[in-house]
């Protein structure tokens, strides 16, 4: 897989977590990127008070489509918790998984809460 430039412009991670930090129910934006990091699509999936339910299928459909070479994941967690759940972690693996064999990179997850954000990649968890 041919290497992104890095990093990401900070624009990113301010587009893909408005609006998730104060929502009161799970709330995922999901970001498809070209290799310059230009945004090419941003797609938001409501869920319900505990969860969101993410089809890697549907990603991953959607990165083919949108023909990203890089994808950002940021959900939130209404409780104020900002350390990743045991099904977050296992979520991020298989999804990273299913990506690259697609030749498509999942270059950030990020959990989001009204205080603080987690990086998956910057705790080595991606």
């Amino acid at each position: 897989m041919p290497p992104l430039p890095r990093p990401a412009p900070p624009i990113t991670a301010a587009t893909l977590h408005r609006g998730l930090a104060d929502a009161r129910f799970e709330l995922a934006a999901i970001g498809y990127f070209d290799p310059q990091w230009s945004l090419l699509a941003l797609r938001h999936v409501a869920g319900h008070a505990d969860g969101v339910h993410l089809p890697i299928r549907r990603i991953a459909r959607d990165a083919l489509l949108f023909g990203a070479a890089a994808v950002m994941l940021a959900h939130n967690h209404p409780d104020g918790d900002p350390r990743p759940s045991m099904a977050d972690l296992r979520y991020t693996r298989r999804l990273a998984t299913g990506l690259d064999t697609l030749g498509i990179r999942l270059a950030e997850h990020w959990i989001v809460t009204p205080t603080s954000v987690t990086s998956f990649r910057d705790e080595g968890l991606l």
